[in-house]
Parts: C-alpha cells; sequence; structure tokens
C-alpha cells in the first residue's frame, strides 16, 4: 500500500504542486479526542480546485482515502491509517452578498458564525461553540439549542467520488435527519455551502452567542479532549446525558477515557486514552444504560476504521 500510496501523490504532485504532503503524521493532533496511530500519509489541498482533481485521482485508485475538517467527531485508530487523510483546511474561503453568507469545507463553524455576525446576519449563533467545519457540520447535520445547520442551507456544492461528480443541491434534492442525512449517507463530499440569513443587530448576535458559550462552558468539559456528545439522544426528547447518569456511569474509567462527571454525555481522554480505552467504555456506558433504562444508545462520534469511504472502499 505504500507504494501505491506513493506512486499516487508522485503523480498528483508532478502536475499539481497545491498540497502538502506529509508522512506518518499522529492521528492524535488531528482529532479532538487525541487518540490513535500515525496516519500514512496527510494532504493538506489549498482550495477547492487542487481538492476536486485530488479526488478524482484518488477516487478511481485502490488506496484508501477519507476526507476531514477538524476531526472533532472522530475516534482514530490505534493501529494507524493506511492511506490517505485529506485534510480540508485550506478550502477556507468565505464571504458575504446580501444575506447570503458562503463558506469553504474547511471553514470553521464558528469562524463562519462570527462573519454572519459581523454582517449583522442572524441564523446560525446557536450553533457557536460546535468545534467542527462547515463542511463535518453538515455532514453531520449539527445542532444546538433546537437549531440545526442545514434550516439555513441555500445550497450545498458536493463531490461524488463514486461518479467524480460536482453538484450543486438545494435543500429540497437533499434529505436531512438527527445527526445524519444524504450528505452522509450518500457518501458525498461537502466543498462549500451557503446559507440564507436575516438581518438583525450585530450586538444582539453577539450577546446571544456569548449567552451559549457561557453555558457550554459551565456545563460542559470544554477543556478536556473528547469527541463532543458521544451518544445520539435516543428520542427527541431524551437527552443520553441523563440517562448515562442515571445509569450510573458519570466516572466510570477505562483506562485514559473517562465519562466525564461535568456532562455524562461525554467521553473524555484523561491524558493517555487509546481507541481501545474508548471503545471499551462506550460499550460499557451502552450495557449499563440499556440494563438500567432499556434505551440502546447509539454512537454520535464515529471510528475511523470503522468507515469506507464514498468510492465504497473501506478506510
Amino acid at each position: 500500500m505504500d507504494r501505491e500510496i506513493t506512486a499516487a501523490v508522485s503523480s498528483f504532485l508532478l502536475d499539481e504542486p497545491c498540497l502538502s504532503v506529509r508522512k506518518n503524521v499522529p492521528l492524535s493532533r488531528l482529532t479532538s479526542m487525541g487518540v490513535g496511530g500515525d496516519a500514512a500519509c496527510v494532504l493538506s489541498p489549498r482550495d477547492g480546485g487542487c481538492l476536486i482533481r485530488l479526488l478524482d485521482r484518488l477516487s478511481p485508485s485502490d488506496v484508501p482515502f477519507r476526507v476531514i475538517g477538524n476531526g472533532t467527531n472522530l475516534i482514530a485508530p490505534d493501529a494507524g491509517y493506511p492511506g490517505v487523510l485529506v485534510l480540508t483546511a485550506g478550502i477556507d474561503r468565505i464571504s458575504v452578498t446580501g444575506n447570503v453568507l458562503v463558506a469553504g469545507a474547511g471553514v470553521p463553524l464558528g469562524r463562519a458564525i462570527r462573519r454572519a455576525m459581523e454582517a449583522g446576519l442572524s441564523g446560525l449563533e446557536e450553533l457557536i461553540g460546535i468545534p467542527g467545519t462547515v463542511g463535518g457540520a453538515l455532514y453531520m447535520n449539527a445542532g444546538a439549542y433546537g437549531r440545526t445547520v442545514s434550516e439555513r442551507l441555500r445550497y450545498a456544492t458536493v463531490y461524488h467520488p463514486a461518479s467524480g461528480e460536482v453538484t450543486v443541491r438545494t435543500p429540497g434534492s437533499l434529505v436531512f435527519g438527527y445527526r445524519t442525512g444524504s450528505i452522509r449517507e450518500e457518501g458525498m463530499i461537502v466543498l462549500s455551502a451557503a446559507f440564507d440569513l436575516l438581518p438583525s443587530d450585530p450586538a444582539a448576535i453577539a450577546a446571544r452567542m456569548n449567552e451559549i458559550l457561557e453555558v457550554r462552558n459551565a456545563t460542559q468539559p470544554t477543556g478536556l479532549k473528547s469527541a463532543g456528545s458521544f451518544f445520539r439522544r435516543p428520542a427527541p426528547d431524551i437527552p443520553a446525558g441523563k440517562l448515562i447518569a442515571e445509569a450510573g456511569c458519570a466516572g466510570l474509567t477505562e483506562g485514559g477515557a473517562a465519562v466525564s462527571t461535568k456532562h455524562a454525555g461525554f467521553i473524555v481522554n484523561t491524558g493517555n486514552a487509546t481507541e481501545r480505552d474508548v471503545r471499551r467504555l462506550a460499550e460499557r456506558v451502552r450495557d449499563k444504560v440499556k440494563q438500567k433504562t432499556g434505551f440502546i444508545l447509539e454512537p454520535e462520534a464515529e471510528y475511523l476504521s470503522d468507515l469506507s469511504d464514498g468510492s465504497g472502499k473501506r478506510t
């Protein structure tokens, strides 16, 4: 596989010297959970065109690959990642025209929200504090405080690894659900997104953002490494964290992983956790919650080793 990766990357670099290449990169540095071995190859395209051309090379090849943003919802494997990780951080253009904000997939969601606030545009501020990128937020249909990122979506420009096509998808041609949607289910890769927002007073938007951040800091383990809320709600009005606490799991540990005592919906890395620790602890929590409440929790976080890329190749 190393030879195949080298061949795929080298041939691309000869024609398109538009990306940085790093080898044997610790996955703990690329994900918010801070676990995992090394990624064999990490590529960082500098713009959207470069990303598309790179995907055109990778998709038909035998090289497994995965496109990631901030890695805030991924649990990386202890054995490392044998393929190519493509980072979207360089896809970071953002603009505002009228009431429409357009952001590249790699734009941090918080940056997009603050840019909207500066332009006097409301509609995204409830999502402040979610640490992912615009692309990742649409992939997961991220949400908080009764809002989801898809509610204000005007359109998304996406790449289809299976066909190599780039299409513009409007909400009418997409389906979104709780922490999922057709972007995720069909393996699309977000390149950029546009949001329809509402004129409002920047000071009022900023006040709402500060209010939400204060609540987050007071109720969530924001100072520790984690993948955010680890489990999905089993029902719209039943928080997973509440069930986990009721099952007596707050403070439960497995190696370097622990269920947060501040918010039981979070599994945190206390300093030296491994993917194995996280998996084992998550299973213990699921078992205890099922025994205590009858609910079966499903993870919101994703294990990189369990995923396939959009072309169907295991990653």
